[in-house]
């Protein structure tokens, strides 16, 4: 008897989620460690100065290595940890409901006493729980870590910047589930919610270097990011939140509208 689909998720889920949160915890030990070879090296100083202005747009905006914030923003922040938290989020979302119905397990599950709208809802609380446990999986291995090699960084700054990477990642997760419950295509829920990232990091990026692109920048979630490790939060990870309520409130009705033959 199905009672829960979220607790059914989570435990279909927990190998892979595991070996994930394992990686990353390795991606950051690595990563970290290499600071106090950096910290007062001149060659990356003189780097930082020389560098054009068009990697520095790709590359968060900065590139001061030897900054405790810069370091973390160049190394971990700007790129490498937002994309596994898309990849993971995209990845896991798209197969949420979409992959359910292609293995034909869906079915299965509907058969049971579960609406359609207690299915994605579950399933939506499902990935926001695992991003949620990934980030704080990040959030204790940066902050421990930083500590171990005397990185001089205020733990509320990292913590800001996981939350807005988690909500960046769960934002982008909520679409891959959306378009799958929509269309019921794996593969199609993976190339539309991919295609819009890879749309919003180049719109950011480039709109930092070419001018006529500039006002157009806050059309992309990643520049609602912002620069959490030097600045703080802005109003930008509200509208993360929000967009992320928004996809799902409307995957809701085009779920509960699509055949899937039950």
């Amino acid at each position: 008897m199905l009672r829960s689909v979220l607790t059914k998720t989570l435990r279909d889920a927990r190998r892979g989620f595991v070996w994930w949160s394992l990686g990353l915890v390795v991606l950051v030990l690595i990563s970290v460690a290499f600071w106090p070879s950096v910290r007062d090296n001149e060659g990356f100083k003189r780097f930082e100065r020389d560098a054009p202005e068009a990697l520095k747009a790709f590359t968060g905006g900065n590139l001061d290595f030897t900054s405790p914030a810069g370091y973390l923003d160049a190394r971990l922040f700007a790129l490498v940890v937002p994309l596994l938290f898309l990849v993971y989020a995209v990845g896991w979302g798209a197969r949420a409901v979409a992959g359910e119905e292609e293995a034909g397990t869906l079915e299965v599950m509907l058969a049971h006493p579960v609406s359609r709208s207690r299915l994605l809802l579950e399933k939506l609380g499902a990935l926001g729980l695992q991003l949620a446990t990934l980030a704080a999986v990040l959030l204790v291995t940066v902050v421990v870590s930083a500590r171990a090699v005397s990185m001089d960084i205020s733990s509320v700054r990292i913590a800001e910047a996981v939350l807005a990477v988690s909500l960046l990642g769960l934002l982008y997760g909520t679409l891959a589930l959306a378009v799958g419950a929509a269309t019921g295509k794996r593969a199609t829920a993976i190339g539309v919610a991919a295609a819009l990232a890879v749309a919003g990091y180049f719109l950011d990026g480039l709109g930092q270097v070419v001018d006529a692109l500039d006002p157009w920048r806050v059309l992309s979630p990643f520049d609602w990011v912002g620069d959490p490790l030097r600045e703080g939060l802005g109003a930008g990870v509200i509208a993360l939140a929000v967009g992320a309520l928004v996809v799902a409130a409307a995957a809701v009705p085009l779920f509960n509208r699509r055949d899937v033959g039950v």
